[in-house]
């Protein structure tokens, strides 16, 4: 077997390639915030997905009821503002919140014409256990981060978020 440089034979004989060369060039990516901010985004869902899959609730369904169940009889729009959707991405895990029985949507009784959203007690219930878990999935996502580097990272992304 001919041998090029770029490959070390392993005990049975057989070649294992390597590449010595560096990673590849992400070019600027590295030094973008918005690139950063995905790629921990995406590792926060993974986590996420993980710990609350046997709840079968997504991140936006779990700050919609964190939300709800802390600012009772809001308005749908109101409640996608707060969380930083769009109105019409929520109707969707609103719709399945009240299908398994998590929330209610009903008519305010000062404005008829509004229609508000409040938890049910099972609603509570589930959002206890969340609480849980949430609380692993941000220990997990923060785990190479000290008390002070975490409180840090929080303020600066709500300064940036312009919520603080």
């Amino acid at each position: 077997m001919a041998s090029n440089p770029s490959s070390i034979l392993d005990t049975d004989g057989s070649a294992l390639e390597t590449d010595p060369s560096p990673g590849p060039d992400h070019g600027r990516l590295p030094d973008l915030i918005g690139f950063n901010l995905r790629i921990c985004y995406g590792a926060a869902a993974q986590i996420f997905a993980r710990a609350f899959e046997s709840l079968d609730l997504a991140p936006i369904q779990f700050a919609a009821l964190e939300f709800i169940a802390n600012t009772p009889d809001r308005a749908q729009t109101e409640i996608a503002e707060q969380i930083g959707t769009a109105p019409s991405v929520l109707v969707g895990p609103l719709e399945k919140l009240e299908r398994r029985g998590l929330i209610t949507r009903g008519r305010d009784a000062a404005d008829r014409r509004r229609f508000v959203v409040r938890p049910t007690d099972d609603g509570r219930t589930l959002l206890s256990e969340a609480h849980e878990r949430i609380e692993e999935v941000e220990k997990e996502l923060t785990r190479d981060l000290d008390t002070t580097e975490r409180t840090e990272l929080l303020r600066l992304l709500r300064r940036v978020a312009g919520r603080e």
